[in-house]
């Protein structure tokens, strides 16, 4: 009993352990050559793609808008 909880918190501390210096190690990687991260380049793109979406959207709006006001300007003659 006391042995199969020393070996699971050994085995808890490595994998944590390695866990940290490999995402430390690749963070100050991606810090020093000023790389992006699979996550940040799905977020950009999702971003791009948002903005797309709303670029559309005003235009959209503005199509809507002009077209009221030429109706009340039809309806004012």
């Amino acid at each position: 009993m006391v042995l199969g909880t020393i070996l699971y918190e050994g085995i808890d501390l490595a994998y944590n352990a390695i866990r940290l210096t490999y995402n430390g190690t690749s963070g100050v990687y991606n810090w020093w050559y000023q790389t992006e991260t699979r996550e940040r380049e799905e977020q950009h793109k999702d971003a791009k793609e948002l903005i797309e979406q709303l670029k559309k959207l005003n235009n959209r709006v503005k199509e809507l808008e002009d077209a009221l006001v030429d109706k009340k300007e039809d309806i004012e003659k």
